[in-house]
């Protein structure tokens, strides 16, 4: 016998098996998800608001630190229907750049000071102090009450200043008129930005804001703006920056050096009306805005902490990892005799409760894969954290199930409370046998809890194939063929 020879067929055939064969998406229970399995999967659909979101500690949108301060999963996944499910603000995020610039001291060694030290800033008219853009976002709070109201930044220097990309992050408290900032180089020209202008457009590439709130980014580089002032009439290095004007304004990034724009996560959007969806990298957000995924940021931020990040969740009967959480039974019957099995499947969700999450309109919906007449039972009970299934006081909602393709359960759920769902469905020998299987891994399952279930896999396709192969295997095993 050639024991390798005889293997390798084996484990060809196992592979040609897997390939064919979708990875479903694997729960507690005993039961799973896939492409082809007719599980319910009952939600809790809601935005949920993560207090303190880190790019250090966390590797998905749906992680936490729990009321012990330690990284914790919600048991939810991020709306896949929502091409854009991650809502945040630029000034909330807190990186290891945010405060390097403009340096005081050179690149090889920590920074003294930059441009969000109050303590740097010379005043006329106007305040400069310490302030915050988020609980945990140093900013530099500029204040002035009049047109010529400035303060000026001057303890620093920038080579070839036309090439840097001015980059300033800000909340915009409250303004009038038209207060600006300046760049100024050594022998008086000088570049201007406006910080705000309500008579301006949102899309004007040199005004920050053309109303008052959070997150206004703007990212110009220095050489594509206009130059004004007393010298040579072409701006060289950069020696001051001064905000000038009537504004109570908190900037969290202030930038004279970085000699690219800083990306602040990226979209999808139809930016040519062809019905398809492009991917926009985002550099000049402007209040609260949508990304398509925590990965998107710009390098400088993978250590970013990111405060007050809001996902569009959803809180599934795939994502419970607690098998006392699901009850699933299969099995023939004679109530329903032109069926095969009936499967009895409960679960229990929960929205976790903890300091750093809160929730927005959380609703407990279903989306039935099976059609009205197979949901011979369907009841919901609420706050039932530690009741057993089979003892719980249950509330008929079958009625609901009248073909929509979405049913709302309960409309107002509540954080901390628990939610069960009960279902009487009848299925064939070869849907149990993939919702069955589906919870270890696998495709169609090789045996089943009724009749046919092998039968059927072996007249599979999969089935199939792997009878030929091993049937050659055997063929030649046992007509000596294949060497010793």
């Amino acid at each position: 016998m050639n024991i390798k020879k005889t293997g390798l067929a084996a484990l060809i055939a196992l592979a040609v098996l897997s390939s064919m064969v979708a990875t479903p998406i694997m729960a507690a229970g005993g039961i799973g998800w896939g492409e082809d399995t007719k599980t319910p999967n009952p939600e809790i659909a809601t935005e949920v608001t993560i207090d303190e979101w880190s790019n250090a500690d966390f590797d998905t949108a749906v992680e936490y630190y729990d009321d012990a301060g330690h990284p914790a999963t919600l048991p939810a996944s991020v709306n896949e229907s929502n091409d854009n499910p991650i809502t945040l603000t630029a000034t909330n995020i807190d990186f290891a750049d945010r405060n390097e610039s403009p340096r005081k001291n050179d690149e090889g060694s920590d920074n003294s000071a930059s441009a969000l030290d109050s303590s740097e800033w010379t005043t006329s008219g106007a305040t400069v102090s310490e302030s915050s853009t988020a609980p945990g976002v140093d900013a530099l709070n500029y204040a002035g009450s009049a047109s010529s109201d400035s303060a000026t930044y001057s303890n620093f220097s920038v080579n070839d200043g036309e090439k840097s990309y001015l980059t300033i992050a800000a909340d915009i408290n409250s303004a009038s008129g038209t207060p600006t900032l300046q760049l100024t180089d050594g022998d008086g020209d000088y570049v201007e930005i406006t910080l705000y202008d309500s008579a301006a457009s949102a899309s004007d590439d040199s005004v920050l804001a053309n109303s008052t709130g959070e997150g206004k980014v703007l990212q110009q580089q220095v050489g594509d703006l206009t130059v004004a002032g007393t010298g040579d009439g072409s701006f060289g290095s950069t020696e001051e920056i001064t905000i000038s004007g009537d504004a109570d304004v908190d900037v969290s990034v202030l930038d004279a050096e970085r000699t690219r724009a800083l990306t602040f996560g990226e979209r999808l959007e139809d930016t040519d009306d062809d019905d398809e969806l492009e991917t926009v990298t985002i550099t000049e957000p402007r209040g609260s805005y949508s990304v398509t995924g925590m990965d998107t940021f710009d390098e400088v931020m993978s250590d970013a902490t990111i405060y007050g990040v809001t996902v569009d969740a959803v809180f599934q009967a795939s994502d419970i990892t607690d098998d006392e959480d699901v009850s699933a039974e299969f099995g023939p019957t004679s109530d329903y005799p032109q069926w095969d099995q009936l499967g009895e499947i409960a679960f229990r969700l929960e929205l976790p409760t903890a300091f750093d999450l809160s929730y927005s309109g959380p609703e407990f919906v279903d989306e039935p894969n099976l059609p009205s007449e197979r949901y011979k039972a369907v009841e919901i009970a609420e706050g039932s954290d530690d009741t057993e299934f089979s003892e719980i006081d249950y509330t008929s909602v079958a009625s609901s199930y009248d073909g929509s393709t979405e049913i709302t359960l309960d409309s107002t759920v509540s954080p901390g409370t628990a939610y069960v769902v009960s279902y009487d469905v009848v299925l064939t020998n070869d849907e149990v046998s993939a919702i069955q299987s589906a919870a270890s891994g696998g495709g169609a399952a090789v045996m089943s809890s009724g009749d046919g279930g092998i039968i059927s896999w072996l007249l599979s396709v999969p089935g199939l194939i792997v009878s030929s192969i091993t049937g050659f295997v055997g063929f030649r095993l046992f007509s000596g063929g294949g060497g010793s």
